[in-house]
C-alpha cells in the first residue's frame, strides 16, 4: 500500500482524499482551520441554523461530476425554483436576462432586443466576420465586441462571466471560458450561425429527455448547500483510514531517489507521491524546485479577491421577486450582483422566519485598484452593500436583521488568453515527474464539477502507478 500525501483541503484535495483512501495510506494537509477552501457555510450567528454557503453556492447539474459524487455519498439533491428568474441592471434598471443564450451570446438579435435597445440589437444582427484568430485562443471580449458590438459585450456577457470568475470578459480567454464558441474564431465563421446550432441541439437533447422525465435543472445543491460535500468527503475519507491535519502550513515539497518528502513547520512526511491540490500562487512555491518550469508558468496566473454579504432581511412593503440580479461593470455600482437565496432555493424558505428573505451581495472584480471595498471595515462593507442592494431592487422598506462580511482574497485564478496551452506545458513537465500530481481550480475550470473531474483523474493516474 502506498503512502500518499495530499496538500490542500478543498474540494480538489478532498475528492482526491476519498478516491485514493480505500486503496492506499493518505495523509492530508491543510492550512486553514477548516477544510472546504471555497465552499463554506455561515448561520448568520444562529439566525439561519440550517447554515448556507457563503462561498459556491450551486454546482451545474448538467455535468455529471457532482451529482454523481453527491449519490455515491448518499446526499440528496435539491434544486433551483423555477417560479424565479434573474435579472440584470443596465441603465439603472433591471431588466430579465434573456434566456436563448449561451453565455449571453444569443443565436438572433431579437432575443437582446428588449435588454439593449434597436440600436445595439441591430449592431449584433449585423455580426462583422472577422478572419481566422493568429493563434490558438483570444480574449472572450474582443473577439465579441468585434464580432457583435461593445453594447452586448459590457451589458450582458461581462456581467455573466463575472458571476463565475469574478473577472473582466476582455482580460478571459475565449477558449477557456467558452470553449463552444472558439470554432467560430479559429475558422473565422459566423458565432451567431454557431449559437444557432448549439441551442438547436440542446433543444434537441432537452426534447429527448422531457420524453422520459421532467426537463432536466441546470444547477443543483444540497440542504444546507453545496458546502454539504465537505464534512460526507471528510467522513468518508476517515473511514478509509485516512489522516486529515488542519492548521498545518506545508512549507515545501521535495523529492529524492523517488521518495517524496513534504516539511511542515513541525515535522517531516516521507511518501510515495504528493498532489497539490492548493491554489495557483501557492503551488508555485511548492514546485519550485521539483518543477521549476511550471511554478514560473503558475507564478504568471492573477487572482481575482471578492467579498461575500450574506444576510437575512425584514421584507417591507411586498414580496420579493426574482432569484437575484447581475451588474454590469459600466453601471456605477458597488455591488456586483445579489442572489436571493430563500426564492432561488426551496428548500431554504422552510428555515427562515414568516417575512424575511435571504440574500447575498456580492462585491469585487478582478482589477479592483486600491481605495475601493477592500479599505473598507466590515461594518462598512455591509452597510454600502446593504444600501445598493436596496437602491438597486428598489426594496426601501426591507429591513436588514442580520448580516456579515466574508473576504476571499486570491480565490479565483483568472483564465487569460491562452491558458489552456499553458496548462498543457505543465501538464507535461509534471507528466515526466513520478509521485506528482496537480489538482485544482487553476487548471481546467472553476467550477466544482471541473475540479471533481481533475481530482478524479489524479487519483486514477496515481493507483495506476502506485499499486
Amino acid at each position: 500500500m502506498s503512502h500518499i500525501t495530499i496538500v490542500g483541503g478543498g474540494i480538489s484535495g478532498l475528492v482526491t482524499a476519498y478516491r485514493l483512501a480505500p486503496e492506499h495510506q493518505v495523509t492530508l494537509f491543510e492550512a486553514e482551520t477548516r477544510l472546504g477552501g471555497c465552499l463554506h457555510s455561515t448561520t448568520l450567528g444562529g439566525t439561519v441554523p440550517v447554515g448556507f454557503d457563503t462561498g459556491a453556492e450551486a454546482s451545474l447539474y448538467r455535468r455529471r461530476e457532482t451529482k454523481e459524487l453527491a449519490a455515491e455519498l448518499g446526499l440528496d439533491v435539491e434544486f433551483p425554483s423555477t417560479a424565479h428568474s434573474s435579472r440584470v441592471l443596465s441603465n439603472g434598471r433591471l431588466h430579465a436576462i434573456p434566456k436563448r443564450t449561451v453565455m449571453g451570446v444569443p443565436g438572433n438579435s431579437t432575443e437582446v432586443r428588449d435588454l439593449l435597445g434597436a440600436a445595439a440589437s441591430d449592431r449584433v444582427a449585423h455580426e462583422v466576420i472577422t478572419g481566422p484568430i493568429d493563434g490558438r485562443d483570444v480574449s472572450l471580449g474582443d473577439f465579441l465586441t468585434d464580432r457583435l458590438g461593445a453594447d452586448l459585450v459590457d451589458t450582458l456577457i461581462d456581467p455573466l462571466l463575472g458571476g463565475v470568475y469574478a473577472g473582466r470578459c476582455r482580460d478571459l480567454s475565449l477558449g477557456s471560458t467558452v470553449p463552444a464558441l472558439l470554432p467560430a474564431a479559429l475558422e473565422g465563421t459566423s458565432v451567431l450561425e454557431l449559437v444557432q446550432s448549439l441551442l438547436a441541439a440542446r433543444d434537441a437533447q432537452s426534447a429527448e429527455l422531457a420524453d422520459a422525465q421532467s426537463p432536466q435543472p441546470v444547477f443543483m445543491s444540497l440542504v444546507g448547500g453545496i458546502n454539504g460535500l465537505v464534512p460526507a468527503l471528510e467522513e468518508r475519507i476517515r473511514e478509509h483510514g485516512g489522516a486529515i491535519h488542519t492548521g498545518t502550513h506545508v512549507t515545501s515539497v521535495q523529492v529524492d531517489g523517488g521518495r517524496w518528502t513534504v516539511a511542515t513547520e513541525d515535522a517531516n512526511l516521507v511518501s510515495d507521491a504528493v498532489v497539490l491540490a492548493t491554489p495557483a500562487h501557492v503551488t508555485k512555491d511548492l514546485l519550485a524546485e521539483a518543477a521549476p518550469q511550471s511554478a514560473s508558468m503558475l507564478a504568471s496566473v492573477p487572482h481575482a479577491s471578492t467579498a461575500l454579504i450574506p444576510a437575512l432581511v425584514e421584507v417591507g412593503d411586498r414580496e420579493l421577486e426574482g432569484s437575484g440580479f447581475l451588474v454590469p461593470p459600466t453601471e456605477k455600482s458597488f455591488i456586483k450582483a445579489s442572489t436571493f437565496v430563500s426564492n432561488k432555493w426551496p428548500w431554504m424558505r422552510e428555515h427562515i422566519p414568516e417575512g424575511t428573505a435571504l440574500i447575498r451581495m456580492s462585491i469585487g472584480r478582478y482589477g479592483d485598484g486600491p481605495g475601493g471595498w477592500r479599505d473598507c471595515e466590515d461594518e462598512e462593507l455591509i452597510a454600502r452593500a446593504y444600501e445598493d442592494w436596496q437602491s438597486i431592487a428598489d426594496r426601501r422598506s426591507d429591513r436588514l436583521i442580520a448580516a456579515e462580511a466574508h473576504r476571499w482574497e486570491r480565490a479565483l485564478p483568472q483564465y487569460l488568453p491562452g491558458h489552456s496551452e499553458m496548462v498543457a506545458r505543465i501538464d507535461e513537465e509534471i507528466a515526466g515527474i513520478a509521485g506528482l500530481e496537480l489538482a485544482g481550480s487553476a487548471y481546467f475550470g472553476l467550477g466544482i464539477p471541473a475540479c471533481i473531474d481533475r481530482a478524479k483523474t489524479v487519483a486514477q493516474r496515481l493507483t495506476s502507478t502506485q499499486t
